[in-house]
């Protein structure tokens, strides 16, 4: 015997889809309600596209990783590097970055 599946029956969708073609529920705005716009520019903070990157390097062991990269740089005496790396720390676990910045002595 074979079996068959099929989606079921969802009358709220099929009632917003006629209600959609028919014109009775407003169009999406052409562009997103979050994005900041400057003179036709979208601006991003900086900050938080580095910290996506290297999001997208490491995964969940970011924050570890960026720890590291701060106590790298306050072993050299780079201090804006290490506001940098605390920073992008503090994006991912604000305990963690606390607990660095009190132990690293930076402000």
């Amino acid at each position: 015997m074979s079996l068959r599946f099929a989606a079921a029956h969802d009358p709220v969708r099929t009632i917003g889809r006629y209600a959609a073609g028919r014109g009775l529920v407003a169009r999406a705005q052409r562009h997103a309600a979050n994005d900041n716009r400057t003179a036709g520019r979208v601006t991003f903070d900086p900050l938080l596209t580095d910290a996506l990157r290297h999001f997208a390097a490491h995964g969940l062991d970011a924050p570890k990783a960026a720890l590291a990269e701060a106590e790298l740089a306050q072993a050299v005496g780079n201090d804006p590097a290490l506001r940098h790396w605390l920073g992008i720390t503090a994006l991912f676990d604000r305990r963690l970055a606390a607990t660095a910045q009190r132990e690293l002595g930076s402000t």
